[in-house]
C-alpha cells in the first residue's frame, strides 16, 4: 500500500509542479539595468542621507493629490501603493491626505501611533498638462515630490521628485483619456516604491507591472 501511495506522488509531482508555476507567479526582481531605466523614464532625482542605514519594514504613507487627479486616479495610487510595497517585503498603511495646494494641514498623527511605522512617507502629487489643438487641458502624466521621515529622529533622510509623463514616453500620438489616468496611478507607484526599495532598504525592487492587463494576470491591485 505504501508503494502504491509513493508512486502515486511520484507520478502527480510533476503535474503539481507545473500548475504551481502557471497559477502562482512569484514576483520577479528587476535588474540593475532595468532600474536604471526607471530612473531615466520618470526623470527621478533623489538623495538619501548617508546616517541612515536601517530597513524599514513598516512605513505610513501620506498621499495628497491634486483635485483633478482624485476621481480616478487616487483610488488606484492607494492601492496600487500597497501592493508594491507588500511586493517588496515592506507592511503598508497608505492615506489619501488633501490636495497639495490646499493650506489646511490634517493630523495623521493617532494613525500612524496606531500603525507603529518605521518611517513616514509623505507624496505630493500634481498633473501634467498637455493642450490638445482643440485648446482641451489633457492631463498625460503625474509630478511627484516625495519626502521619508525616520519615526526614530522625525528627520527627513531620504527625498525624491519625478515625473510620469506619457507624452514623452509615449509621443505625440498618445492621445490621454480618464482610463488611462489607472495606469498614470500604476507609473508613479512604479517610480516611487522601486526606488525607495533600492536606495532605502538596499535590496532588488520587484518588478511592479504599469499596464491594467499584466496587473490583473499577475494578481498586483488595479481597485
Amino acid at each position: 500500500m505504501l508503494k502504491k501511495i509513493i508512486i502515486t506522488l511520484l507520478l502527480i509531482s510533476p503535474i503539481v509542479i507545473f500548475g504551481f508555476e502557471v497559477f502562482y507567479t512569484k514576483p520577479k526582481n528587476i535588474s540593475k539595468r532595468e532600474l536604471t531605466r526607471i530612473y531615466k523614464k520618470y526623470s527621478i532625482t533623489s538623495k538619501k542621507d548617508s546616517s541612515f542605514n536601517k530597513k524599514v519594514g513598516r512605513i505610513f504613507v501620506i498621499s495628497k493629490v491634486e483635485a483633478p487627479l482624485i476621481p480616478v486616479f487616487a483610488h488606484s495610487l492607494e492601492h496600487s501603493l500597497i501592493s508594491a510595497f507588500q511586493l517588496n517585503g515592506v507592511d503598508a498603511s497608505v492615506v489619501m491626505g488633501k490636495s497639495p495646494e490646499s493650506d489646511s494641514v490634517t493630523d495623521y498623527s493617532k494613525e500612524a501611533e496606531t500603525f507603529a511605522p518605521d518611517a513616514t512617507m509623505r507624496i505630493n502629487i500634481k498633473p501634467i498638462y498637455r493642450t490638445r489643438a482643440d485648446g482641451y487641458q489633457a492631463i498625460v502624466g503625474t509630478d511627484f515630490d516625495v519626502s521619508l521621515i525616520d519615526t526614530a529622529t522625525e528627520k527627513r533622510v531620504w527625498h525624491a521628485t519625478g515625473k510620469v509623463d506619457y507624452i514623452r514616453m509615449f509621443g505625440l500620438h498618445y492621445r490621454a483619456s480618464e482610463s488611462n489616468r489607472k495606469e498614470f496611478a500604476f507609473s508613479t507607484t512604479e517610480a516611487i516604491v522601486s526606488v525607495f526599495a533600492a536606495e532605502v532598504n538596499g535590496q532588488k525592487p520587484a518588478r511592479i507591472l504599469t499596464v491594467t492587463e499584466d496587473r490583473e494576470k499577475h494578481g498586483q491591485r488595479i481597485d
